[in-house]
């Protein structure tokens, strides 16, 4: 089982998006998502300023890793999920993304490749 950090989700992570397979999506807290991560995990997230407020809020360095991850069966991806939609090709400052989060505006979802 891999564990990925990223700032985004989508079905092309998925290793064969035309099989069946099921996933369990679920809310975690600023302490659940720290824990997750104390094993090791690969970063995917591919914002300089995100990388930045994560490392900041997780309390380990999160490298910025703007690379293509793909999820198999068993694989957890920790999404920094900003629940705000930005304009096309905005990209935000640390301190934009920091105030979006001191707001409530960001949330920690995981995703669970359960089977394929």
């Amino acid at each position: 089982m891999a564990v990925f950090l990223s700032n985004s989700f989508s079905l092309g992570m998925l290793q064969s998006p035309e099989q069946p397979l099921t996933l369990r999506v679920r809310q975690l807290s600023l302490e659940e998502a720290r824990d997750l991560l104390k094993e090791g995990f690969v970063s995917a997230v591919g914002h300089q300023a995100t990388a930045e407020i994560l490392t900041t809020l997780l309390g380990t360095t999160v490298p910025f890793n703007r690379v293509a991850i793909t999820l198999r069966a068993g694989d957890a991806l920790l999404v920094f999920q900003l629940r705000v939609r930005l304009e096309e090709g905005r990209i935000l400052s640390e301190e934009e993304v920091r105030s979006l989060h001191d707001q409530g505006k960001t949330s920690f979802m995981l995703v669970e490749v359960l089977d394929q």
